[in-house]
C-alpha cells in the first residue's frame, strides 16, 4: 500500500506561497513562434477535467458514518475503488463521523497503483466518462505537457515539417527548417563569388585599355575604359561589403557577410531550443509536472490539518445500554470543521476550491520552470536578431558610382585638371598649417615656460613663508625656553633663600637652645654652691631681724628690696662670689 502522506507534501505545497500564476504564458508563445506548434491555451486546459461532483481534477462524495464505526484512517490509496480518503467529524447537528471519498479524474492506474507522469512518459490523453457518465479529457493537458517537448526536438533535429502530437500538428507555412539558413547564405556566397571573379576580368580588360601600346585610342576608348572601370569599382565595392566581419561573426561559417550571419543565427536558434528543452526535462521531473500529484500534495495537506485541528480534538464516549453500546464525540478545545483557506469541510461545494488550489500550484510550478527561462531565452534572442538585422541593414551592397560612362569620363578629366590646382592649394594649405604649427608649439612653449616659472616662484615663497614661520616658531620656542630657564633659576634662588633661612633659624634655635641650657646649669651651679654656704655669715639669722627673701631665680620671684633698705644684689643667677 502506498504511504498514507507523501513527507514533503507541505514543502511543495507551501513552495510558491504569497505568488500567483502569470497571465501571461511565456513558453507557450515562444514554443510556438520558433517551432509552429500549437501549444494550447494553458488557461483553457482543465475545462474538461472538471467534475460537478467535486472540482478539477477529481470527483467526491461525504459519507456519513456513525461514531463507532471503524475508522481506517485519512490518506492516499487508503480503500478499494478510492484514489483519496479523508475522515473528519462532523460537529453540526447531531454530530457525525465524514468520509470523504475522492477519485481523482483522469489519473492512470496499474492495478492499486497511481502512476503519476514524469519525464519518460509520452502519454497523448484520452476522452472517458466517469462513474457519473460525465465526458472528460485528458487530451489538451496531455499536449501542453508533452506537445512542446516534441516540437522542440524535431526543431533540435533541424525542421518541424510535419511534427504532431496528440492530434495537434505544425502547419506547413509554419514549419521551421534550419537547414534554409544554410541555403540562403550560400546564395549571397555564390552572389558574392559572381561579383570576385568578374571583376578579375573587367581589371584586365582595363589595364589592356589604358596601355601606350594600345590598338584602340582616342576619346571614344577612354569613354569606353571609364566604363569597365566604372563597373569594375562597383563589383570592387560589393565585394568588399561581403567580405566584411562585424563582431560576432567570427566564429560563424560562410564566405560574406551574410552568410556568416545566417550561419550565426541558426547557432543561437539551436542553443535556444537545447535551453528549453533541458528546462522541460527539469520541469518533468520536478514534483509539479503532473498536476494529478500536485492533487495530492495538496490533499496530504490537507489532511493532516484535519488530524491535527479535527479528529485529534475529538474524545469518544462509550455509553452502555441495556442491550447495546453507543458511542459518541465530544469536541474539545481547538476543534475546528472549517479550513482557514476552503472553509466548512461538511458542504461539499467548498471542496471544489481543493481542485483550484492544486491547478494554480501546477501554474505556479510552469512559470517557475518554464515561464522564466523561456523568458531569459525570449529576450537573449530577441537582442541576437536584433543585432542581426542591424549587419544586413548597415552592410547593404552599394555601386561606387551610378552615374554614366560619359558621366564618369567628364569628371575623370575635371577632376585630372582639378588634381593639379588642388595640389598646389595643398601645398601652400601644408606650409600656412606648418606656419601656424610653429607658431603655436613657440605659443604653447612659451606658456608652459611662464606657467613654470610662476609656479617655481609660488613655491619659493611658499618655502619662504614655510621658513620664515618654522623660524619665528623656532624663536619663540627659545624665549619660551628662556623665561623658563629663568624661573627655574628664580625658584631654584629662593629655594635656596629659604633653605639657608632655614639652616639660619635652625642654627639659633640651637645656639639659643645651648645658651639656655647652660644658663641653667649655672643657675643650677649657683644654687648648689650658695645651698653649700648654708647661713654663714647671714646677718638676718640673728635675733631681732627678718630673714630676707633668697636672691632673685630665674623663674621665681624676686623681692623688693628697696623697701626694706637693703642694698640690691646683682641678679644674674650665674654670678658667682669671690672665693
Amino acid at each position: 500500500m502506498a504511504d498514507r502522506y507523501d513527507p514533503n507534501s507541505v514543502a511543495n505545497v507551501d513552495k510558491f506561497d504569497g505568488g500567483g500564476a502569470s497571465a501571461d504564458d511565456t513558453w507557450a508563445g515562444l514554443v510556438t513562434h520558433l517551432t509552429g506548434f500549437p501549444v494550447p491555451d494553458r488557461a483553457t486546459i482543465f475545462d474538461k477535467l472538471r467534475s460537478e461532483h467535486g472540482g478539477k481534477l477529481f470527483r467526491m462524495d461525504i459519507k456519513k458514518h456513525s461514531i463507532d464505526s471503524v475508522i481506517e484512517g485519512s490518506g492516499f490509496l487508503r480503500n478499494e475503488g478510492e484514489d483519496y480518503d479523508i475522515w473528519f467529524f462532523d460537529n453540526s447537528g447531531s454530530g457525525s463521523l465524514n468520509q470523504a471519498r475522492i477519485v481523482f479524474e483522469g489519473r492512470v492506474r496499474d492495478g492499486n497503483e497511481i502512476i503519476f507522469s514524469d519525464a519518460k512518459s509520452n502519454r497523448a490523453g484520452n476522452d472517458f466518462k466517469d462513474w457519473h457518465k460525465d465526458e472528460f479529457s485528458t487530451i489538451p493537458l496531455s499536449q501542453y505537457m508533452n506537445g512542446p517537448r516534441a516540437a522542440l526536438r524535431a526543431l533540435l533535429g533541424g525542421n518541424t515539417q510535419d511534427t504532431q502530437f496528440s492530434g495537434l500538428n505544425v502547419a506547413g507555412s509554419d514549419a521551421v527548417d534550419l537547414s534554409s539558413f544554410t541555403a540562403t547564405g550560400e546564395s549571397f556566397d555564390y552572389a558574392a563569388k559572381f561579383f570576385k571573379d568578374q571583376a578579375v576580368v573587367l581589371k584586365d580588360w582595363e589595364d589592356r585599355f589604358s596601355r601606350d601600346d594600345a590598338s584602340w585610342k582616342g576619346e571614344a576608348a577612354e569613354v569606353f575604359e571609364s566604363l569597365l572601370k566604372k563597373i569594375r569599382e562597383n563589383y570592387d565595392s560589393y565585394v568588399e561589403t561581403f567580405n566584411s566581419t562585424p563582431p560576432g561573426t567570427e566564429d560563424a561559417s560562410g564566405s560574406t557577410i551574410y552568410s556568416r550571419s545566417l550561419s550565426q543565427a541558426r547557432m543561437y536558434l539551436q542553443d535556444s531550443t537545447a535551453t528549453l528543452l533541458e528546462a522541460w526535462y527539469e520541469w518533468a521531473s520536478s514534483p509539479y509536472f503532473d498536476p494529478h500529484r500536485v492533487l495530492r500534495y495538496v490533499l496530504d495537506d490537507l489532511a493532516q490539518w484535519v488530524d491535527a485541528n479535527n479528529v485529534t480534538k475529538v474524545d469518544i464516549e462509550r455509553v452502555s445500554h441495556e442491550n447495546a453500546v453507543s458511542y459518541g464525540a465530544i469536541p474539545q478545545g481547538g476543534f475546528s470543521q472549517v479550513h482557514p483557506e476552503y472553509g466548512d469541510l461538511s458542504d461539499i461545494g467548498n471542496w471544489a476550491k481543493v481542485g483550484d488550489k492544486a491547478v494554480t500550484i501546477w501554474n505556479q510550478g510552469v512559470d517557475e520552470y518554464l515561464g522564466k527561462p523561456a523568458a531569459v531565452v525570449q529576450s537573449a534572442l530577441n537582442n541576437h536578431f536584433l543585432d542581426l538585422a542591424r549587419v544586413f541593414n548597415e552592410n547593404l551592397p552599394k555601386p561606387k558610382s551610378t552615374g554614366t560612362a560619359s558621366e564618369e569620363y567628364a569628371k575623370k578629366k575635371a577632376d585630372d585638371e582639378s588634381e593639379d590646382i588642388d595640389k598646389q592649394n595643398e601645398e601652400a594649405e601644408d606650409y600656412f598649417n606648418k606656419m601656424k604649427e610653429d607658431y603655436e608649439k613657440d605659443r604653447k612653449d612659451k606658456e608652459e615656460y611662464d606657467k613654470e616659472l610662476k609656479e617655481q616662484q609660488a613655491q619659493d615663497h611658499e618655502e619662504q613663508e614655510q621658513y620664515e614661520k618654522e623660524l619665528k616658531e623656532q624663536q619663540a620656542r627659545d624665549h619660551k625656553e628662556q623665561e623658563e630657564y629663568e624661573e627655574e633659576q628664580k625658584r631654584q634662588v629662593e629655594q635656596d633663600r629659604k633653605e639657608q633661612k632655614e639652616y639660619e633659624d635652625k642654627l639659633r634655635k640651637e645656639q639659643e637652645e645651648a645658651q639656655a641650657e647652660e644658663e641653667r646649669r649655672a643657675q643650677e651651679q649657683a644654687d648648689k654652691f650658695e645651698d653649700g654656704l648654708g647661713d654663714l655669715n647671714n646677718p638676718w639669722r640673728r635675733p631681732g631681724f627678718e630673714q630676707p627673701p633668697r636672691w632673685g631665680r630665674t623663674g621665681r620671684k624676686k623681692n623688693n628690696h628697696r623697701k626694706s633698705g637693703r642694698p640690691r644684689r646683682p641678679e644674674r643667677p650665674y654670678e658667682r662670689c669671690p672665693r
